[in-house]
């Protein structure tokens, strides 16, 4: 005959702990407990009937019996474990817990970031076609995440020249991008550009009204084909950009160009412009027909130069107005 056993769950519950020694004063405790109890409901002034005074007594004497048994238990088997039987749970406790919020992610509960989202600026900028497909670009964006590429770009011919055929072309080149990297290069080009103005000038007597010859896109060509040839020559310059990456500055017309155009030169001097455009998908961004338009638009600039279009521009939020 199978005995019955008024506490199964306890009975299992026992069943599954593994051998540990209970903590200090553990039983006493939990008997202290168990008389404490008991004697407060005894004080209770409310009226049992005998019935429901019966079946109290057994409650708590059913309870005390439970405890007995446990107690009894953890003292041949041990104190249970911390991980037997209680997996679940702590897990469970684990899985609920906040994780450590990082810098990076707090971006959409940035009261200026939802400003700027919520601003004419940005609205002008999505009602841009050219602006918004511009940023809608995911290059675009993630060399916007710069906050020295975002300073650069204010400037409103380092914007044009990023557009420019000729620019990307040097870029595209890994020995041209080392020798408009160069600074020793782009030194012999100023060189060469201030032996070319004190002649102009001399020959224009020192007239200010004729500095405009000075500034003339052929003058600055020869002084960056001198530039170039000096570099060659020059064993310094040689060793720092090397000899591949100067006889394809020679030879390359877009090379010549980069250094000659002013805006040009402003650009490449800027190390944040300069990594943006060596890398390939953001060339061909700036390639799209849309991306010289976008460049010159003043509802972008003006985003730009917003203090929290850096914050934004990493956002799901934006990304998922941008896509729309």
């Amino acid at each position: 005959m199978t005995e019955f056993d008024p506490h199964p769950d306890v009975s299992r519950l026992l069943d599954e702990l593994g051998p540990a020694d209970p903590p200090p004063g553990f039983a006493r405790n939990v008997m202290a407990r168990i008389l404490d109890e008991h004697h407060a409901a005894s004080k209770k002034t409310v009226r049992f009937n005998r019935e429901e005074r019966a079946m109290t007594r057994k409650v708590m004497w059913g309870l005390a019996t439970a405890a007995a048994i446990t107690l009894a238990v953890f003292a041949i088997k041990g104190f249970p474990p911390v991980g037997r039987g209680t997996e679940g749970t702590v897990g469970a406790a684990q899985k609920y817990q906040a994780p450590q919020i990082a810098d990076k992610d707090v971006v959409l509960g940035d009261s200026a970031v939802q400003e700027f989202l919520q601003s004419d600026t940005f609205e002008r900028v999505m009602k841009d076609v050219d602006a918004r497909a511009l940023l809608a670009d995911a290059s675009v964006r993630s060399a916007l995440e710069d906050a020295e590429l975002r300073k650069a770009i204010e400037d409103p011919d380092i914007r044009a020249s990023l557009t420019s055929a000729e620019l990307r072309s040097a870029f595209a080149n890994a020995d041209l991008r080392r020798a408009l990297d160069s600074a020793e290069l782009r030194r012999a080009y100023d060189a060469e550009f201030r032996k070319a103005y004190d002649v102009e000038m001399r020959k224009s007597g020192g007239d200010p009204s004729l500095r405009q010859a000075v500034d003339d896109a052929a003058l600055r060509r020869a002084a960056a084909d001198a530039a170039l040839r000096r570099a060659v020559s020059d064993s310094a310059v040689r060793q720092a950009v090397g000899e591949a990456a100067l006889r394809r500055a020679v030879e390359d017309p877009a090379a010549r160009a980069s250094l000659a155009d002013a805006n040009f030169r402003k650009a490449i001097e800027n190390a944040a412009v300069r990594k943006a455009l060596s890398n390939d998908e953001f060339r061909a961004a700036m390639a799209q027909s849309r991306a010289d338009a976008a460049m010159r638009s003043a509802a972008l600039a003006r985003a730009i130069g917003n203090p929290a279009f850096g914050a934004a521009i990493r956002s799901a939020q934006m990304r998922n107005m941008l896509a729309k």
